[in-house]
């Protein structure tokens, strides 16, 4: 039973984890494009 219980709460602990890593890749991206734009990615 227990098994069980934690099976569900890691399958509903992923989705949360790769939102919050496609959130950092979108706001890492973000400050490429802007040092891009400002010429500091140098």
């Amino acid at each position: 039973m227990m098994d069980k219980a934690s099976n569900a709460a890691q399958s509903a602990k992923e989705p949360c984890q790769d939102a919050g890593a496609q959130m950092q890749a979108k706001a890492q991206g973000a400050a490429d494009a802007i040092k891009d734009a400002t010429g500091m990615n140098k």
